[in-house]
């Protein structure tokens, strides 16, 4: 049995420095989404396995934020790929059968549509995943290479919930 951890990264600007969407970076409430995100991880003991994230700099973020969490014992095993910017679930069905091989416990940090939609193709269930939610699924299979449509069962979804005060304007 294999686990798939996706994990959509958290809230961000709507406009980067830049003016390019890749370097968009996590706004405020997006880090307290992060950091709640992974004190759920801690608290619940769930292991991300090796994380394949997206190298886009909000999915970076979301990553680093959630690594801070794991306990000591369970080290940060990551990699960075563009392949998941903007990408259709089939392509991050490739980059986890290819970058996945021999591990338990695969953890996606990615971007919608393609990460709601590998959760659906997957699960058979409609999954629309918000910011830094999370769903992980139990693939019943010993290898990557069987990823295909309905084979996953739904192990838990959680989003957190972040209210932060609003400003006063005068």
């Amino acid at each position: 049995m294999l686990t798939l951890n996706l994990i959509r990264h958290a809230k961000t600007q709507q406009i980067s420095l830049t003016g390019k969407d890749y370097d968009r970076e996590l706004l405020d409430k997006g880090i307290s989404q992060a950091n709640v995100l992974g004190n759920y991880l801690q608290a619940h003991h769930i292991s991300l396995g090796k994380i394949i994230c997206s190298s886009a700099a909000r999915t970076q973020q979301t990553r680093s934020i959630l690594c801070q969490h794991l306990t000591v014992t369970e080290r940060c095993n990551f990699e960075l790929t563009k392949k998941l910017y903007e990408a259709f679930h089939t392509e991050i069905v490739d980059v986890i059968q290819t970058l996945g091989k021999g591990e338990p416990i695969v953890s996606i940090v990615a971007h919608n549509e393609g990460i709601s939609h590998l959760a659906s193709y997957l699960s058979g269930e409609n999954i629309h995943l918000r910011t830094s939610e999370m769903i992980s699924l139990a693939i019943p299979f010993e290898s990557w290479d069987y990823l295909s449509e309905g084979i996953a069962g739904i192990i838990f979804q959680y989003r957190p919930a972040v209210f932060l005060p609003h400003p006063i304007v005068s």
